[in-house]
């Protein structure tokens, strides 16, 4: 099994609510053991549960790839210490801007960062020891990360997007990109969407053929 179609507490915005790589994924505290478990075996990674910045917003604060997360200087000292406690690479980013996942989106390649991000340009390649970062919005949207879904076989880009911006993503990230949208209609994926290499998490709100083209841009059907 690679695909879960689920909630988070009566919420579909599932990819709000974590993050993950092809070695791990966070998700709150509160989690329910039974969520957490199907997400461990979808995903096939371990699941560590922890809070960032006191919240269960972890995928609205937390960016990276899978050598190093990126973490807002907002983040609370007893959560650093649970990361340091499970070995995760990570690195503080000050910037007002603390909502990094929303943010920016990245694989162990590359990176698009929102225009408020790009201060930080040089500090964030350096820490995802990623060779090309780029700022980016998509159609006066800002928040690029918001707008995408990245794992290393495809990219589920925001209906939001023109074509051009779709052929560039691909061209940039090295991946086949599809357009769409998630939880019945709504173009901002990553709020939608957990997914690393292994599996997939969607919102309980998606729609089947919704489900059918995310599974298909992510790269698990043929």
């Amino acid at each position: 099994m690679h695909l879960l179609q689920t909630s988070f507490h009566q919420d579909s915005n599932v990819g709000l609510h974590g993050f993950a790589n092809d070695k791990f994924c966070l998700l709150a505290v509160h989690t329910q053991h039974e969520y957490a478990a199907k997400v461990e075996k979808v995903l096939n990674v371990p699941v560590h549960l922890l809070n960032i910045c006191g919240t269960s917003l972890i995928g609205a604060f937390v960016a990276g790839n899978n050598k190093c997360i990126l973490l807002p200087h907002i983040i609370f000292d007893s959560e650093l210490h649970k990361l340091d406690q499970l070995c995760i690479p990570y690195h503080i980013l000050k910037t007002d801007y603390t909502a990094l996942g929303n943010n920016m989106i990245a694989n162990d390649h590359a990176c698009l960062i929102s225009p408020d991000l790009a201060p930080c340009q040089g500090e964030i390649k350096e820490a995802l020891q990623i060779e090309h970062i780029k700022v980016m919005g998509i159609d006066d949207v800002s928040v690029i990360g918001s707008l995408l879904a990245l794992n290393s076989k495809g990219c589920l880009l925001s209906a939001f997007a023109t074509e051009e911006d779709a052929q560039f993503v691909e061209k940039f990230f090295g991946v086949p990109v599809t357009r769409g949208t998630v939880n019945l209609g709504s173009p901002y994926i990553h709020s939608g969407v957990l997914v690393n290499s292994h599996g997939l998490v969607i919102g309980g709100r998606t729609g089947g053929p919704e489900a059918v083209a995310i599974d298909e841009a992510l790269g698990f059907l043929n």
